[in-house]
């Protein structure tokens, strides 16, 4: 930060006089935008007894989940990841997946632990403080077409090309960034969000919206290509003076 020269200086021990302040006035003013240096912070305020060091607090949870936060004096971050924590394997095979013609799942969004159970303490639940989070949510999924058999000519078809996903990030219960129609194939989605907060409890999850209809003369039975989600992590900081 450059160095910022006052009218008249300030020393340690010095009476406070309404002269300097007055002088001084917009020096003084331009703290409340953070302009913070050695002419307008107090004369040895700050010492190394007096720097708060960061905490980290980790824990695994149901298996597949693991979350962590940092805090520090200005900001804190937390995290939360969803994967099968198997390298070998991660990009292959799905967490979980959902057979869209069978299984309970609603037109709107849909809350992952809706879908899945197991996913009840994915979502970001922290105490914060006044200020900015911002962040970025990353999904990596499939939801592909199907195949289905047209009994007069015995041939194979894929049906489902204008079948279209979309994700969308919501805190406490609030849409603050979605990703618009994504139509079949598997994807890395992200999703970076951005909102003011004040002093209290927040939720961030992730949900997502299905489109998956079926055709009134589609041929059966139809060899379903169910939704698949591989993994999915959200981080937040949480910034403030």
């Amino acid at each position: 930060m450059a160095k910022s020269f006052i009218e008249r200086p300030l020393n340690q021990f010095d009476q406070v006089k309404t002269d300097n302040v007055r002088v001084n006035l917009d020096k003084h003013i331009s703290t409340f935008n953070g302009e913070l240096d050695a002419n307008n912070m107090p004369v040895e305020s700050v010492s190394p007894a007096k720097l708060d060091l960061g905490r980290v607090k980790q824990a695994d949870l149901s298996g597949t989940i693991t979350k962590w936060s940092s805090s520090f004096p200005t900001q804190a971050y937390f995290h939360t990841e969803a994967n099968n924590k198997t390298f070998s394997t991660n990009i292959y095979t799905p967490i979980f997946s959902v057979d869209l013609d069978v299984a309970t799942w609603s037109q709107g969004f849909n809350k992952l632990s809706l879908l899945n159970s197991t996913w009840q303490d994915f979502p970001l639940n922290f105490d914060a403080r006044e200020g900015m989070l911002v962040g970025c949510a990353t999904v990596d999924w499939e939801h592909g077409t199907q195949v289905v058999s047209d009994d007069a000519e015995q041939a194979l078809r894929s049906r489902g090309n204008d079948w279209w996903t979309e994700w969308g990030v919501f805190v406490n219960n609030v849409l603050v960034c979605r990703t618009g129609n994504i139509y079949p194939r598997r994807h890395t989605t992200q999703l970076p969000f951005a909102v003011a907060c004040g002093s209290q409890n927040v939720t961030i999850d992730v949900r997502v919206l299905i489109n998956n209809w079926d055709y009134e003369d589609s041929p059966s039975p139809p060899v379903a290509t169910p939704f698949r989600l591989f993994s999915s992590t959200i981080w937040c900081r949480n910034h403030y003076r």
